[in-house]
């Protein structure tokens, strides 16, 4: 019998009924799983690429690990842990920070800002020259007046590049030394604007790169003194030992974060609002079925006398069942089948040609064709299509032999 109930089942679903609006709930509802599936896909692939391009993008600002002081703003870092960081197995490079917040002006325009002293090493670490839109990093001349801002500061303070539009001036509050009224309120430094950066993270918009001793020589900082150590890894995946090695050699009273500890809200954040997608777009699936249900029981309706013709030449209440299971069955794989490839198809042309782009940017909208993604579908496809068989098989009771 269960060839016959495929042949029922198959002929059933390239059915035409009499009446228009049987044919039209039956068709309309592959076509809204179609839909579904196909929404699905594509909303997980953009996903997916926003959370590699938020991951790429935190790599040109935020190190594979960073060591900063628990205690104080900045702290010695003596010849001796140089070398014992240099000789820690999974580190490739470091490179020495000077963090403060500082207020940038330029003529009659002004705001507030993190100021970054970075050395030579800092290049190597991040990727930074990846996401500056004009001009050039910083030169590596040790005195050099450069700095580098994002475009937003740029844009708010009117910077162009070295004299265009005039340059960068960076103040801090001075020491206040006894009971001085001569001194300068602010120590100054005046810098030409080389590079500009694009970045959409808020925190990352008020950030100005100059150079370690440039910004040494403005903080009032002895030789030694420095605000963090930025570390690249060549194993990312052996940072957590890697992080247990520094903690030993840097002590108690220094934070030793990776970039996900550094972010830690960040990715919090994106698994929570990874859930809460795969439930919403779930639900929508579920939505869907009840069509693929309600077009299984109009079926059954329809098809009473053939119902009854199938119990008297002598099949029993499950053969009878696998009928309009399997029907069900074809109506949701069918329309999910084609919603999937539909999606692929989509995926794949804005993966490879960058149709879409993100809002205001000529950045392609990132995607991923993420084999975790196609799963996460098919499984969804097959709670959906079993679930709304089985429903509809409900509607059988109701039938009067």
């Amino acid at each position: 019998m269960g060839g016959v109930s495929n042949f029922i089942a198959r002929r059933y679903y390239r059915f035409k009924s009499k009446w228009n609006i049987v044919n039209i709930i039956s068709r309309s509802a592959s076509f809204v799983l179609v839909v579904a599936v196909c929404a699905f896909f594509v909303v997980l692939s953009v996903f997916s690429g926003l959370k590699i391009f938020g991951a790429n993008y935190s790599k040109a600002f935020d190190p594979d690990i960073k060591i900063s002081s628990k205690t104080s703003k900045h702290f010695d870092f003596a010849n001796s842990l140089s070398e014992q960081l240099k000789n820690v197995p999974n580190v490739v490079v470091f490179s020495k920070l000077l963090e403060d917040r500082v207020l940038v002006k330029n003529q009659e325009n002004s705001d507030f800002a993190s100021l970054k002293g970075v050395s030579e090493q800092y290049n190597s670490v991040f990727d930074i020259e990846k996401i500056i839109t004009v001009g050039r990093w910083i030169s590596s001349v040790p005195d050099s007046n450069e700095a580098v801002v994002s475009h937003a500061l740029a844009d708010r303070l009117s910077l162009g590049l070295y004299n265009y539009g005039g340059g960068l001036t960076i103040l801090i509050p001075s020491t206040k030394q006894g009971n001085n009224i001569l001194q300068k309120p602010f120590y100054s430094s005046f810098y030409l604007v080389s590079g500009v950066f694009g970045s959409s993270e808020a925190a990352d918009q008020k950030n100005v790169f100059v150079p370690f001793a440039s910004a040494q020589k403005l903080l009032r900082l002895d030789d030694g003194k420095i605000s963090a150590i930025a570390i690249k890894v060549a194993n990312p995946s052996d940072s957590k030992n890697t992080i247990k090695q520094l903690q030993k050699i840097f002590g108690d009273n220094f934070y030793v974060k990776s970039r996900e500890e550094l972010n830690e809200t960040y990715y919090k954040m994106l698994n929570a609002e990874g859930l809460i997608l795969n439930l919403v777009l779930g639900l929508i699936l579920i939505v869907a079925m009840f069509n693929t249900v309600g077009a299984v029981i109009i079926l059954i309706i329809e098809k009473q006398k053939d119902i009854k013709t199938l119990y008297k030449i002598g099949a029993n209440k499950t053969q009878v069942s696998s009928v309009f299971f399997k029907h069900g069955l074809y109506l949701s794989f069918s329309g999910g089948a084609l919603g999937l490839l539909l999606g692929c198809l989509i995926v794949f042309v804005q993966e490879q040609f960058g149709i879409i782009f993100l809002s205001g940017t000529s950045i392609p909208y990132p995607v991923v064709f993420d084999i975790n993604n196609f799963g996460i579908v098919i499984g969804w496809m097959l709670v959906v299509g079993i679930g709304g068989a089985l429903l509809s098989l409900l509607a059988l009771k109701k039938v009067k032999l």
